[in-house]
């Protein structure tokens, strides 16, 4: 089984968040929710609280996501993008990630965070308009709702958040699945 972890940075968008479990469990993806905080409560920027499963919150947790980690998303939200940028464990988890060839994906202002830890620089990213600017320093930018290239997937911002996830979902399971999951869903 496919394993997916989802960081959970104070402020966190919650849609951005929740769109992604949402469909990666229905495609048979384990989702693990990682706090950045001191608590397994993390406030998204509108104060709605999700649980996370676990911490970040030295080396050793850097060495297990990444070693058990298929692909790692980065919601984005303000502040929460922010406090991904300004996290040295995100950077060290995010670099292992480019270094072993595993999937990244951030959504929203969360694109920031990558180039501010130069991951996947010379991609084609797409990200929300409030950070362009910074994106368009490291990345060729997309004005698609979703960009893939290669590795690297991103969205624009909460409105894109169900085609990020099946964007995302894409890089890990197989259009069969996929297909029936939007089925499911009444996605046509």
């Amino acid at each position: 089984m496919k394993k997916v972890f989802l960081l959970l940075a104070p402020g966190f968008e919650l849609l951005e968040a929740t769109a992604p479990i949402d469909v990666l469990e229905r495609c048979g993806v384990e989702v693990e929710k990682v706090s950045l905080g001191n608590d397994l409560l993390v406030p998204s920027s509108h104060n709605v609280f999700l649980k996370a499963d676990s911490f970040l919150s030295d080396e050793k947790d850097v060495d297990r996501i990444v070693l058990q980690g298929d692909m790692v998303i980065l919601p984005g939200g303000f502040p929460g993008y922010r406090n991904l940028a300004e996290n040295s464990l995100v950077g060290a988890l995010l670099k292992e990630f480019e270094k072993k060839g595993k999937l990244v994906a951030a959504i929203c202002g969360a694109p920031s965070a990558l180039a501010a830890f130069s991951i996947m620089t010379g991609k084609k990213a797409t990200c929300h308009t409030s950070v362009r600017d910074i994106v368009s320093k490291s990345y060729a930018l997309s004005s698609e709702k979703t960009e893939t290239d290669g590795l690297l997937v991103t969205g624009r911002g909460a409105g894109v958040c169900i085609e990020f996830a099946f964007e995302c979902a894409k890089a890990l399971v197989g259009d069969a699945v996929i297909a029936e999951v939007k089925r499911k869903m009444e996605i046509r």
